[in-house]
This record gives C-alpha cells, sequence and structure tokens, in this order.
C-alpha cells in the first residue's frame, strides 16, 4: 500500500513531533493519533484526516480554527466565527463538533495532551477547548480522528480527536505577513508571524526555538452587506402570487399595510397615563414625551386609521394621530461576524539526552480579544427572544419626584410627595395626581467583549532501553483566564430609582449625565478561570516477532485535576429579583475533580495481511463516576491494492461542569403562533383570540445543575476500505456509527408541559418540572398567562444513533519533472441523526426525532440544522517555483422543518405549524434551503530561496450566502454555521514569506 492516508488532503512526512530520523529511503516512524505506538503510516484501522501545514497554506487557512470548520465530518452544532456577534452563550470562543453530536463530544488535544476548556460553556451546558488559542505558525500537521477513541484518551472522545501537533525543531528565522480586505472593502485583515530556531538535533544534539504571531481581523456590520442580510424589512421577498413578506423592523409598515405593532426606537420616550386599579400598568394609548423631539434622528411614518384601529387588527397603543418612529435595527447596530484579535508566543526546547532519550519543554501565551455589537434593550417587559435572565417589570413614573426617591413598581410609595418634592417633569399627567408609564430604549447598543488568556506549558521524556522496550512521561498544566466585559444592559431597580428621582432625562435623553447612564447600566465585568494539569507516562515492549511484523504491548498511567471557576454574570438574587441585570444570562458553576487512569494497547501484525489491535482504558473520577472503554481494531490487506479496515469500541462523555455543578442556566425557545389556537382553543378564547395568544412567545428554559450524574455512555463501530488501483491514486469508503446512552439532558421535551399548563388551567405535576407562568396579558389580566420558564436539573434520558458514510479520493500525478498534479476529495454523508427522548423519571421512551438533513436539532445547534452532505475538493499544480490551489467547499440544503419543536421531517404544513418562515397567504418562504458552496483560489510564487510571495482569492465567485429566514431562529437571515464565508464574499490576500 502507499503512505496516502485515508482521506488525507495532505499525507504527513516525517514531522516535528518524530523522534526517529528519517534516512534515505525509509520513512520515521510517527504517533497517529488514537493509538500509542509508532508506526511508518498513518492508515490505522481508524479512519484519519491530515491536514499539514502546506495544506493549510494551498487552501488559504490562516489559523486551525478556520481549516477545522471545513472538515466535511463536522456535520452539526459548530460553533463558528459568525455565532459569536453577541447571540453566543460561549462568546468569543470556536470550536468544531463531529458527527453532529456537540463540541464536547469531540476532544481537542495539543500534542496528544489535553488543554484546559473554554470557561464558558455552549449552551451553558457543555464544556470543550476554544480553538482560538491554537497558535498556528507553529503548526506542522492537524490530525483529525474520525472514530471513537475513549480506549486512548478517556472521556468526551466519542465522535472523534482533534490533535493538533506542533513542530520539534525549527532553524532559521521564518517570518510570514499578509493583509487582506473583501472585495466590498471591509472585514480587513493583517497578519503577521516571526518564529526563530536554533540548533540541529541530529547533529548538535539540541534545538530551540521562539515563535510570535499576531492576527487582526475588522468586524463585519450588517449594514455592510447586501438586502437583505442589512435590515429586517423583508417585503421585498414575494411568491408567485405576489405575496411577500413582511417589514419587521420596530414600527415597520409592509406594502400590503401590515403593521409590525407598535414599539419603542431607541432616543424616543413615549408617555400614556396608568389607568388601571392597581395602578401599575398603563392602558390606551401613547403620544410623545417630547412632541418637538418627535422622532429624532428616526424616519417618521403616519399610519392610516386602520392601522391604529384594534377592531381592524391595528395596535391599541400607537399614538392617536398615526405618528410613529421607524428605523432598521438591524442595519443600525447588529455585527454578522465580530472583531477578532489574536496574538502570541510559543517557545520550545528539545535535546537529546545521549542516544536513546529525549527532553523537551514547552510553552505557549495566547490572548483572543473579541468585540460584539447587538441592537439596544428597551426599558421595559415583553423581551423578545432570544433572552435571558427577564424580569417583568414597567417603568412607572411617579406623580412627584426627590432626591431621595426609591423606586418601585408601580410609581407609588416612592418617598416623594408635596412636602418633599416637585411634580414629576416627565410625567405628563403629575398634575392630575396621575402616574404615567413610560415606553423607552436607549440609543445605547449592547456590547460584548471577551479577552482570552490561555497559558500552557508541557515538559516530557522519550527514549528507550534495551533492545525493546520504549517510554515516554509528560507533563502539561494549562490555564485559561477569561475576562468577559459586557456594557447597555441595564438594571431595573436602578431605572426604577432615577424615575423616581427624576435624575434621567427622559424628554432628551442625550442630555443625561453620563454618570446617571452608567448607574442604570453599570458595566458588567465577570472574570472566569479554567484549569487543567496532567501527569501520563507510559511503556511499550515488543513482545515478539510474527509475520507481519513485531507484536507490541504498551501500558500506562494518567493522572490529572480539571476545574472551572465561572461565576453567573447576573447571579440570583431571590429577595431583590429587580436588582439583577435584564437580559443577561444567568449562567455560572464552580468545580473541580480528579482523575486516575490507566490503559493498555496491543498491537498484534499476525500477518503482513492482517493487522489486530486492541486497547482499553479505565477511568476513575472522584466526583464518582467510573468507566472502562475497550476498543478493537481490525485492517486486512488482502493485495497490495486493498485494504479492508474496521473498529468497535466503547466510550463515555463525562458530566461538564456546567451539567454537574451548574447554577440555573436559562436559554429561551420560540413557541406559539401557526397552530396554537387551534391545539389550545380554550386559552385562546379567554384571550378573545387576540394577538397576545395567537402570536409567537418566548418560554425559558432553566437547567439547573446536577452532581449524580452518570457519563453518557457510547458505541462506535466503523467498517472501511483503501482502494489503490495505481500508486499514488487511493479510494477510501468508511461506514460509522455511533449509539449513546445515558444522555444527558436538560429541559428539551417541554411538549407534554405546554400540553399539561395550557389544558389545565396552568397547573402542571409532571415531576422534576417547575413552570413559572410569563407575563400577563394587559387587555385580559385575569386569564391565564402565557407559560413563563421551566426548570428541571440536569438528568440521564435520552438515546441517540447517528450513522452515515465518508468518502476519500487522492491522487498524485508526476506530470513531468517539472509539474505536479495533486487533488484530495473528501465528503461525509450524514445517513441517520436520530435522538430518542426518554422520561427520566418513567423510562419511558417516545418515537425517534430524525433530525437529518433537517433544520434541527435547535436545541443543540441553535437551528443550524444537519445537513446531509459536506464535502471538499482541492486541486493542486506545481510547476517550477509556481503553486496554484483551487479548493472547493459544498454544505447541502435542509429541509426546514424544527423537528424538536414539533415539526415532521419533510412535512412542509407541520414546519410552518412550528415556527417556519411564511407568506402572509400563509404559504411557506421555503420547505427547503439551498445548498451552501463557495470555491477558494490561492497562488504561490518562490522569487528566490528565501522570498515566496503569494496571494488568495476567498470565495472567488462570490457566491452568495443564501437567503434562510429559519436558521438561527431568524437572526440573520442566513445560516451563520455554513455561509459564514459567503456572507464576507469575495475576499482578497496578499502576503510574503521570508526564510533565513
Amino acid at each position: 500500500m502507499a503512505q496516502m492516508p485515508a482521506s488525507a488532503q495532505n499525507a504527513p512526512t516525517a514531522s516535528a513531533d518524530d523522534d526517529a530520523a528519517t534516512t534515505e529511503g525509509v520513512q520515521a516512524e510517527i504517533v497517529v493519533t488514537g493509538s500509542l505506538f509508532r508506526r511508518t503510516n498513518v492508515e490505522t484501522p481508524s479512519p484519519v484526516t491530515v491536514l499539514s501545514a502546506a495544506t493549510l497554506e494551498e487552501r488559504g487557512l490562516n489559523t486551525a480554527a478556520e481549516a477545522l470548520q471545513r472538515v466535511s465530518a463536522g456535520n452539526a452544532g459548530t460553533i463558528s466565527q459568525g455565532w459569536n456577534a453577541g447571540h453566543n452563550f460561549a462568546s468569543g470562543a470556536n470550536a468544531v463538533s463531529l458527527r453532529g453530536l456537540t463540541v464536547q463530544s469531540t476532544l481537542s488535544i495539543f500534542d496528544g495532551l489535553r488543554m484546559a476548556p473554554y470557561p464558558l460553556a455552549d449552551d451553558g451546558q457543555r464544556n470543550f477547548v476554544d480553538l482560538n488559542t491554537i497558535p498556528s505558525a507553529i503548526i506542522e500537521r492537524i490530525e483529525i480522528l474520525r472514530d471513537g477513541a475513549s480506549s486512548t484518551y478517556g472521556a468526551d472522545a466519542v465522535a472523534g480527536v482533534i490533535n493538533v501537533i506542533t513542530k520539534k525543531q525549527v532553524e532559521g528565522l521564518f517570518a510570514n505577513a499578509s493583509v487582506g480586505i473583501s472585495q466590498r472593502g471591509d472585514t480587513g485583515e493583517r497578519r503577521a508571524d516571526l518564529t526563530y530556531g536554533y540548533g540541529d538535533l541530529a547533529d548538535q544534539g539540541f534545538n530551540f526555538y521562539v515563535s510570535g504571531e499576531y492576527q487582526k481581523q475588522d468586524a463585519l456590520w450588517a449594514r455592510d452587506r447586501g438586502y437583505p442580510f442589512n435590515t429586517a424589512d423583508w417585503s421585498r421577498i414575494c411568491n408567485a402570487a405576489n405575496s411577500c413578506m413582511h417589514n419587521l423592523n420596530p414600527n415597520g409598515v409592509s406594502p400590503d399595510g401590515y403593521f409590525n405593532g407598535f414599539a419603542p426606537v431607541p432616543g424616543v420616550t413615549m408617555v400614556r397615563p396608568v389607568t388601571d386599579a392597581g395602578g401599575a400598568i398603563g392602558s390606551g394609548r401613547y403620544a410623545f414625551l417630547n412632541p418637538a423631539l418627535g422622532c429624532g434622528r428616526w424616519d417618521t411614518i403616519q399610519l392610516t386609521a386602520a392601522q391604529i384601529d384594534p377592531a381592524q387588527g391595528g395596535s391599541a397603543t400607537a399614538p392617536a394621530d398615526g405618528r410613529v418612529c421607524t428605523y432598521n435595527a438591524v442595519g443600525e447596530y447588529s455585527m454578522l461576524q465580530p472583531e477578532i484579535e489574536r496574538f502570541g508566543v510559543s517557545a520550545r526546547f528539545t535535546a537529546n539526552l545521549g542516544d536513546n532519550h529525549q527532553l523537551y519543554a514547552q510553552g505557549n501565551f495566547y490572548k483572543t480579544q473579541t468585540f460584539s455589537s447587538s441592537a439596544p434593550r428597551r426599558w421595559h417587559d415583553r423581551p423578545t427572544a432570544p433572552r435571558s435572565g427577564a424580569v417583568v417589570y414597567n417603568v412607572i413614573a411617579p406623580v412627584y419626584v426627590c432626591a431621595a426617591g426609591k423606586g418601585t413598581l408601580n410609581g407609588v410609595g416612592t418617598g416623594c410627595d408635596a412636602t418633599n418634592g416637585v411634580l414629576n417633569p416627565y410625567n405628563p399627567y403629575a398634575s392630575s395626581d396621575q402616574t404615567a408609564q413610560l415606553f423607552f430604549m436607549p440609543d445605547r447598543p449592547t456590547t460584548d467583549e471577551t479577552s482570552s488568556r490561555s497559558l500552557r506549558g508541557a515538559i516530557g521524556l522519550t527514549g528507550s532501553f534495551g533492545d525493546s522496550w520504549r517510554y515516554s512521561a509528560d507533563f502539561t498544566a494549562s490555564n485559561v483566564q477569561l475576562t468577559r466585559v459586557q456594557r447597555g444592559y441595564a438594571i431595573p431597580q436602578r431605572i426604577m430609582d432615577v424615575v423616581a428621582r427624576g435624575t434621567f432625562n427622559f424628554a432628551n435623553p442625550d442630555a443625561t449625565p453620563q454618570s446617571v447612564w452608567d448607574y442604570v447600566m453599570p458595566t458588567n465585568v465577570t472574570r472566569s478561570n479554567s484549569n487543567l494539569w496532567q501527569a501520563t507516562a507510559n511503556v511499550t515492549r515488543s513482545l515478539a516477532e510474527l509475520p507481519g511484523g513485531t507484536l507490541e504491548a504498551a501500558l500506562g498511567v494518567a493522572y490529572r485535576q480539571e476545574s472551572i471557576d465561572a461565576p453567573s454574570a447576573n447571579p440570583q438574587n431571590d429577595a431583590h429579583p429587580y436588582d439583577r441585570y435584564y437580559v443577561i444570562n444567568a449562567v455560572g458553576t464552580s468545580g473541580s475533580r480528579n482523575v486516575f487512569s490507566s490503559f493498555g494497547e496491543l498491537s498484534a501484525p499476525i500477518l503482513d495481511e492482517l493487522e489486530v489491535n486492541l486497547s482499553g482504558r479505565y477511568d476513575s473520577y472522584s466526583t464518582g463516576q467510573k468507566n472502562f472503554s475497550p476498543k478493537v481494531g481490525v485492517k486486512v490487506t488482502p493485495v497490495r491494492q486493498l485494504a479492508l479496515r474496521g473498529t468497535w469500541s466503547k466510550g463515555f462523555r463525562i458530566p461538564s461542569f456546567n451539567e454537574a455543578f451548574g447554577l440555573p442556566t436559562t436559554g429561551f425557545v420560540t413557541q406559539g403562533g401557526g397552530t396554537f389556537c387551534t391545539t389550545y382553543a380554550a386559552f385562546c378564547a379567554a384571550h378573545g383570540n387576540n394577538a397576545y395568544a395567537s402570536s409567537p412567545f418566548s418560554v425559558g428554559l432553566t437547567n439547573v445543575g446536577n452532581p449524580e450524574l452518570s457519563p453518557e455512555r457510547s458505541q462506535n463501530y466503523t467498517l472501511g476500505a483503501i482502494f489503490e488501483p495505481i500508486p499514488n491514486v487511493s479510494f477510501t469508503i468508511d461506514l460509522w456509527r455511533i449509539k449513546i446512552r445515558d444522555q444527558i439532558v436538560g429541559v428539551s421535551n417541554i411538549g407534554p408541559v405546554l400540553a399539561a399548563y395550557y389544558k389545565n388551567n396552568g397547573v402542571v405535576n409532571i415531576p422534576g418540572f417547575v413552570v413559572t407562568p410569563g407575563i400577563p396579558d394587559q387587555a385580559n389580566p385575569n386569564a391565564l398567562p402565557h407559560i413563563g420558564s421551566i426548570q428541571a436539573s440536569f438528568a440521564n434520558a435520552n438515546r441517540q444513533l447517528v450513522q452515515g458514510v465518508d468518502f476519500g479520493v487522492n491522487g498524485r500525478f508526476d506530470v513531468s519533472d517539472d509539474v505536479r498534479f495533486t487533488t484530495s476529495f473528501e465528503a461525509s454523508y450524514l445517513d441517520k441523526n436520530h435522538l430518542t427522548l426518554v422520561d427520566p423519571v418513567t423510562g419511558e421512551a417516545q418515537p425517534p426525532e430524525r433530525y437529518e438533513g433537517t433544520l434541527s436539532p435547535c436545541n443543540t445547534t441553535s437551528c443550524s440544522g444537519s445537513p446531509k452532505w459536506r464535502a471538499s475538493w482541492q486541486n493542486t499544480i506545481a510547476f517550477g517555483d509556481t503553486t496554484i490551489s483551487a479548493t472547493t467547499y459544498f454544505t447541502s440544503g435542509y429541509h426546514v422543518a424544527q423537528v424538536d419543536f414539533g415539526a415532521t421531517p419533510g412535512d412542509c404544513e407541520s414546519a410552518v405549524a412550528a415556527g417556519a418562515a411564511t407568506y402572509p397567504d400563509g404559504t411557506p418562504v421555503m420547505c427547503r434551503s439551498k445548498a451552501i458552496w463557495n470555491v477558494d483560489l490561492t497562488a504561490s510564487q518562490k522569487v528566490s530561496k528565501n522570498f515566496t510571495l503569494y496571494a488568495n482569492v476567498l470565495n472567488l465567485f462570490d457566491t452568495k450566502a443564501p437567503f434562510d429566514p429559519n436558521a438561527a431562529y431568524g437572526i440573520y437571515g442566513y445560516n451563520p454555521a455554513w455561509a459564514g464565508p459567503n456572507i464576507v464574499g469575495r475576499y482578497f490576500r496578499l502576503g510574503a514569506k521570508v526564510n533565513f
């Protein structure tokens, strides 16, 4: 068989990770991810994808994160750069999910050793390693093991392993710098790295190198992209019957006369009298508090009589004269991709100790800073999804204001009266002894800044003694410190305080002193840490010579300690709930655990045609969990041109710190609309079938940590073939299947809870669930309100089955002595992604939910979907000193059914009922999304021995992001998980490399 690895984009040669010298005609031995043994090829029984440093350059990929986002085996659940523009629990981070099993089921390691995870958890639940912390300049290769590997690495290696292998030796000075910009003149990029190394391991017995790098990526603002991604006014998108989507900008009016409800606009205060008996809620229509200011910098529109007539479906709260303000919230405030700045320093020293031993020490410092911006949050109730940490309140202006006033929910009892205060200048009804309700949104965006600092050190000793013994011992320690700064978020009690004191100028908010703004919306700074240290050692011994080679055995032990301290940015305050931030997630956890592991492996090349590998690992956690993970691998080579391979293994995912020790964490999903009032007719009738009852609404799903959780347990199967009909041309196919039981779930199967709530007048007697009512209907305050939140502890319950097929084609053709052509194709087909919901109390299982080829699972991918096909195809031609590459990426479309919210796969009508976007005539905007693809072109020219110029044209054909109003909860109008390069558009990069 040739040495080209299965489905590898570029086969690794003797690398920086190898301690065996390469001699003429003999390939160096390497340790392949998923094994303890050194071998002369990477064609193990398990499928492995290899991305070499050269491949990354040929593809125009600057970072490990970029490269791994493009891997075809990443089927669902990926955290991409586009998800970090203010809508992500794990803001600022980047991670990949293999096989659609979430980021926590993919283990990311650094030179075979674990790293401390990102302190913030994905969806407030799942821990993972942030790929942004990996230095790019010293990457030798990235190996992606597309198979379970708990038998070698322990927890979380369920869907596969990503092993970033760094250079072991550098000699000389290497500089690389580039600049980039999109065709539209934005998202500029500056990048530079400098590496210097001295010493030759073979001749001098040592090597030392130090490397520094810097990268800055400008933000991509929604306003800088074309329609429909720069606005929420989608009324230009129509079907064949000329029924057009609606203008969903605040106070937007569509051409068909549809009015998007009365909403506040930034910096403009509306007011109405409070007339209800309790004095807490205003009624009737709003008016401008400052008519002279009017709409300020926003557009003024005039509503028709029908648009303000409730009897005709119009607004009951819009001003009586029909004059309202509108603005483009998306175009004004929102980012599509955040601003990112990355810099770091790495150093390594390696020395030979005699002829048989080698010592290394390595250190890495890396810092990643991100900035994202979103629209302002309004200062009153009825928040819209996605939201979190919400409390219900109204801004009620009292009759009198005074310096010592204390804000209250209803504007009475503030401590101010005629004896110590003055009539409220921001309550036009004060002279009539009447409180007022203020309708206001600040003209200040919400922003999210993260600064993640990663420190990592490692020291190790490898070698051999005697004729048959080898050993390896490593110690590593790492820390990730995250500082998160959030601005523009208000504390309700402080709003009420400044209202009671009259210190906030609602008539002219820009005239409000900065000190008052800072009091109401104080900067939120949260610092979190995660730590990990690990000591591991193993010995291998050659036991005997078999017909196919040497029988080898390996034994090892490891001990590690890991911890996370991530305090909540918005801690619970049951005694004073209004002293908390409005809509900041109350995510937090703190815990630590120690893990003892023992492991072993047996490699038996029984014949030249038959290789068998056996491995197993036992892990014991100080928190009480224990697990044994076995694995069997077989490779059969009946003829030189064909190899058959297969594996069976068991694995496990340990409960994350958030799942075991997490504080109550709330995420929100949208329910209602569609056929809701058909299903719950009595509820809607009690509300007069009004918009409150029939419109979509948000439900909070609150999860609480459970230290008694067991691990998730998995079984993995792979079966594949490698066919090489002629030298340097290979075809691969690998079938894979993963079954998971005891899956750790939060509040996900909410169907029975919703049914009980709405059919039993709000009474829910399902064990383990606590339900809180939502915001009352102001028009029908005595009717049952919509459900507000559902709380439950994490539990072991569900089962999941994923299976599919990977395909690969690799070829190298030496056209002439000076011309070489290589091609590499990789594709992954997701045949099944089935989740079986199991009641954690009764053990009763429901029929499986089928996610493959749909927009689901929304609960774990934020409605990014599970596309059936992902593929990449790289073609490179090298002639003389010139290299040109073209790489095509493809992700198939999917049905828009939100299966985990009740839709049926492939059924468009059920997708609409579950919330898929429709035109006003009720027809779906789409039943399937379009496929996403793009092509990158790169070229390099070696000008001299020491100087190379290169150019990249990414997204060569300027392929647009397909419009998708269903993906990502409709936040962007496209799918940020898959279409990030498309939304950026055609991108140009120029760079140079200098070597001395």
